[in-house]
């Protein structure tokens, strides 16, 4: 590749020629700086940068912003890199967004717009699919499964719905569907109206909701984990491992009182660590495995020296479910993933019972490799393999008779209620389980 002396000589020359003698190249040098720091460094750090080959940018392309620019080198990789990342924190960018809902400026719940459901009319309604803790929306008593079909006295459309994400103190109108076993049809039961604060930045909390249900063959834990870290990253003057002893005080509940398996509710994890999903997942598998490999990591030809085999952890005494049961979702990714997969290969697959849809598909690790003119770069830097060595896996998806989107589904309720869907048919299958 053209060393980057070259592309100064390059843009020198171009520059001195439009500019009659003047030389300018230092404030295009300047405006170039932070592209060429980043390309330096996935050189030595992109987990592909051997696949892109011969590829330079041309001196234009310098110019971008820092996402535009990874975007393009990721875009000359033979693999299908969706990964890779770049912000600048002086802007306000979430990395971990989920449909309607990001973590800097939000009211603090997930919704999906769509025309009247009951068929009555044509008119737009949102409906509220997460209510995120101590959020404007959960302050304003707003649940799963509510539809929205106004706000400030205007109706919905796909115009203004976007005004649901973030902004002002809003009053919205809210009603609820029921179903008439006579005349065999859906309609609108009730409407209120509910006040809701302005948006704000809304924190995730690591497990929201946990849950034991008694069942005719025993107590089932339930447990929904929105992301996987040890602390919380925005709150630094925190302790980082709050959400280590979160988990750990609800394990330690569940040995307790002795369920006999767990529901992992994994519909919301879209990010996390390697350290915390072996953590989480060095509770559940079985006691005989407590010694083996959780994962391991393969890094590119020039960091190899980090290429890393993870143990499960044994500083965390197992619960030793022979069979779990995992709920999945099209925002499920990356420490979510690799803990499914892990699991899978230590327990076998039969053992791992997914319940709902698709996961995102992401067998790779992105890392933060420099920060530098207030540019974050997170390239993908290794994969993540299960304790076999075995990374050539992609989406994760429950078999046919498991596979329930749960968006087609008329009622929705609470997480960890033993009503919700998608729970229910998880401690059906254990019931089933324990029959046969």
């Amino acid at each position: 590749m053209k060393s980057f002396l070259t592309f100064i000589i390059a843009i020198s020359s171009v520059l001195f020629l439009v500019s009659c003698g003047e030389d300018r190249t230092y404030e295009y040098v300047e405006k170039t700086q932070h592209n060429q720091w980043a390309w330096s460094l996935l050189q030595d750090n992109y987990l592909w940068i051997d696949s892109v080959g011969d590829y330079e940018p041309e001196w234009q392309k310098f110019f971008q912003n820092p996402s535009d620019f990874l975007s393009l080198i990721t875009s000359k990789s033979k693999h299908d890199d969706k990964w890779s990342y770049a912000f600048v924190d002086t802007l306000d960018v979430d990395m971990h967004e989920r449909g309607m809902f990001n973590h800097i400026n939000s009211y603090g719940m997930d919704f999906e717009l769509m025309v009247d459901p009951t068929g009555r009319t044509t008119k737009s309604v949102a409906r509220v699919k997460t209510v995120y803790p101590n959020s404007p929306a959960a302050k304003a008593g707003l649940k799963r499964n509510d539809f929205i079909y106004s706000f400030d006295g205007y109706k919905l459309s796909s115009n203004n719905v976007k005004k649901l994400q973030s902004g002002v103190k809003r009053t919205l109108g809210i009603c609820h569907i029921a179903f008439s076993a006579e005349d065999v049809s859906f309609y609108w039961q009730d409407s209120t109206e509910v006040v809701m604060e302005a948006s704000r930045f809304v924190e995730d909390v690591a497990f929201p909701v946990d849950s034991i249900v008694l069942t005719g063959e025993g107590k089932v834990g339930y447990l929904m984990c929105a992301r996987l870290v040890p602390g919380p990253e925005e709150r630094a003057n925190e302790n980082q491992n709050k959400y280590i002893n979160d988990l750990d005080a609800v394990m330690e509940r569940f040995r307790g009182e002795r369920v006999k398996t767990i529901v992992l509710d994994l519909r919301l994890c879209n990010y996390g660590t390697l350290d915390m999903a072996c953590r989480l997942a060095s509770y559940v598998i079985p006691a005989k495995h407590a010694n083996s490999t959780f994962a391991k990591t393969f890094w590119n030809n020039k960091r190899n020296m980090n290429d890393a085999t993870i143990p499960y952890n044994t500083n965390v005494k197992t619960l030793d479910f022979s069979k779990v049961y995992v709920i999945v979702g099209d925002y499920t990714q990356g420490a979510a993933e690799w803990m499914i997969h892990a699991l899978q290969h230590t327990m076998g697959e039969e053992n791992v019972v997914l319940i709902g849809t698709s996961t995102c598909g992401q067998n790779v690790l992105t890392e933060e490799v420099g920060s530098k003119y207030n540019v974050h770069l997170c390239p993908v830097v290794a994969y993540v393999a299960d304790g076999s060595g075995d990374y050539q896996y992609g989406k994760i998806v429950p078999t046919e008779e498991m596979t329930i989107d749960e968006m087609t589904l008329s009622e929705w309720a609470e997480y960890g209620s033993p009503d919700e869907y998608l729970f229910h048919t998880a401690l059906k299958a254990f019931y089933l389980e324990a029959l046969w």
